[in-house]
C-alpha cells in the first residue's frame, strides 16, 4: 500500500474563527485539515451534480447555457431552462453562494 505523503501549510486566520471552526469540525468527527484540503481540491476541480440526473460533473468542463447562464448538464443536458421559475430563483440564490466560497465568478474555464 503506497503511503499519502502530506505538506504542512500555514494559513493565517482570524482567532476566533478558526476556534470555532475547530470546535464545529471536532463535534462532527473531521479536522480543519481535511477541510482545507476538500475545499481546496474543489477550488481546483469545482464540480457539482445536475439538477435534472444527479450526475455529478466538473463545472471547468462543461459548457454555459447563453440564454439562462447555468451550466449545461454534460450527462442529460439539463440547464436552468428546464427548471419552473421558482427553481430557477433557488438555483440563482446558490449560485451567489459559490461565487461568495470561489470568490469569482463561476463561468471560468481555468
Amino acid at each position: 500500500m503506497k503511503k499519502m505523503v502530506k505538506t504542512k501549510l500555514t494559513l493565517t486566520v482570524d482567532p476566533e474563527i478558526i476556534a470555532q471552526a475547530k470546535k464545529k469540525a471536532k463535534n462532527r468527527g473531521t479536522s480543519i485539515s481535511r477541510l482545507v484540503e476538500n475545499f481546496l481540491r474543489f477550488y481546483i476541480k469545482p464540480t457539482v451534480h445536475c439538477f435534472n440526473c444527479g450526475k455529478k460533473f466538473d463545472v471547468t468542463e462543461a459548457e454555459v447555457c447563453p440564454k439562462c447562464g447555468w451550466f449545461k448538464c454534460p450527462h442529460c443536458g439539463a440547464c436552468g431552462c428546464n427548471l419552473s421559475e421558482e427553481a430557477r430563483k433557488v438555483a440563482y440564490e446558490m449560485k451567489k453562494v459559490y461565487d461568495e466560497l470561489l470568490l469569482t465568478d463561476i463561468r471560468y474555464k481555468s
